[in-house]
């Protein structure tokens, strides 16, 4: 099982990595959605116990991605944060500490979590509605009236896999002839079973590799 899977989209190589991620090499962009930022915080506010372990490891999660790709923008395809007033001094802190020791521009394709946060300056956060280069639109909720190819999140895409008694529920990239769906970046993320259609294919992220699955 490969730890990356390379597709080639309008001539454009994209190498999709089973860390919830996708690298462009053309570009140098790394592309994430939903990583949701603050989520252990507001889980904590209304009367889950749960510690800062699961943001940490995301947090570490993408500091891998971006040490092991060269990198010149972070793109997130929305929800950067939860919730704006669930971001603690010490979320805030950790934040502009990756920020620091990872430089690069970030860019948020603003989500529905997203409207009206304002980010702390130590994030250096490059809002913008959408974003459109070398004929690719990123956005985070998929418009169907777009005619290039469109990589969007929001949905949280996952596939379910059955054998017998047996079930696995998993994050997904959805790849269709014009599109692709992103699965959350956050571990604590749920998201939306879904059913390929015909041309579709299902990246599906397993412990430490990916596998495909067609629908013909």
């Amino acid at each position: 099982m490969d730890q990356s899977i390379l597709r080639v989209i309008n001539d454009h190589e994209f190498i999709f990595d089973c860390r919830r991620a996708i690298y462009w090499p053309h570009r140098k962009i790394l592309i994430a959605a939903d990583l949701h930022w603050g989520k252990t915080q507001y889980l904590r506010d209304h009367g889950i116990a749960i510690s800062d372990k699961v943001f940490d490891a995301d947090l570490l999660r993408l500091s891998n991605l971006l040490a092991d790709y060269e990198t010149q923008t972070l793109l997130v395809l929305g929800d950067l944060i939860h919730h704006e007033k669930a971001l603690s001094h010490g979320i805030i802190e950790k934040v502009a500490y990756f920020r620091d020791e990872f430089p690069c521009e970030l860019i948020l394709v603003k989500g529905n979590h997203d409207r009206y946060a304002h980010f702390p300056n130590s994030w250096g956060v490059v809002e913008e509605s959408s974003f459109y280069i070398d004929h690719f639109y990123f956005t985070h909720d998929h418009e169907s009236k777009i005619q290039d190819f469109q990589f969007s999140g929001h949905v949280h895409p996952m596939m379910r896999l059955r054998a017998g008694f047996d079930e696995l529920r998993l994050p997904t990239f959805v790849l269709g002839e014009n599109y692709c769906q992103l699965p959350a970046f956050s571990h604590l993320t749920g998201g939306q079973d879904i059913r390929l259609a015909k041309k579709e294919e299902a990246l599906v992220l397993m412990e430490g590799g990916i596998e495909s699955f067609q629908k013909n």
